[in-house]
């Protein structure tokens, strides 16, 4: 079964700060939401859960925008619950690169198809720059207020040196399928299989290979 990971989102962010489930949103969204997708329809129901698991306790508060009512504080057992999971070891997550696999069998259309899926993908990722620029400069204001500052400036560069690869990766492939000619003959072999054909047949015939 799949390990619902919404409820170390929850304790993790709530072990920063309380707050309630409006502002715990906006939270995940301009933080973690940067590398790590929420099913914000599962925010509420684990709030709920973890409420009556013990992990976390809600408050009554006044006032502030979004839901009125509780602001949630994470429990002793609500951080042992975190340390445990972040204790364990990571698993690794398969990769699923959509544009990747459109650049792999960009031969079934014209280059210009493929420029334009890569400087699509490009656009995103200068947007996505911006905001962890963003991010940056709003950590480094807030330089020495909070013990886990320098594990939360760790990811905004991850993020940071990920995006900028990504952009050199774009600006090179974009100058391969530049070169393209369109109509050029292509060899109908399975992909790869080329390059182990040609092994094969360097080995010298009759002896130890």
């Amino acid at each position: 079964m799949r390990e619902n990971r919404t409820r170390y989102v929850v304790l993790g962010m709530l072990s920063a700060a309380p707050m309630t489930g409006y502002a715990l949103r906006q939270q995940i969204a301009g933080s973690v939401g940067h590398f790590w997708q929420e099913s914000y329809g599962q925010l509420y129901p684990t709030l709920r859960r973890l409420t009556a698991e013990r992990l976390l306790e809600a408050r009554a508060s006044r006032g502030g925008p979004g839901r009125a009512g509780a602001t949630y504080h994470v429990t002793e057992r609500g951080r042992a619950a975190l340390a445990e999971w972040v204790s364990r070891p990571t698993a690794v997550q398969p990769v699923r690169n959509e544009l990747l696999l459109k650049v792999f069998f960009g031969g079934a259309v014209a280059p210009e198809v493929t420029a334009r899926n890569l400087e699509a993908v490009a656009a995103r990722l200068r947007a996505q720059r911006a905001a962890l620029q963003g991010a940056a400069r709003a950590l480094e204001s807030q330089a020495g207020r909070h013990p886990d500052a320098p594990y939360w400036r760790l990811t905004v560069e991850y993020g940071l040196r990920f995006t900028q690869t990504g952009l050199g990766w774009i600006d090179h492939a974009l100058g391969v399928v530049g070169e393209m000619r369109p109509g050029a003959r292509r060899a109908r072999v399975a992909p790869f299989a080329a390059a182990a054909g040609r092994r094969k047949s360097a080995r010298p015939s009759g002896g130890n290979p």
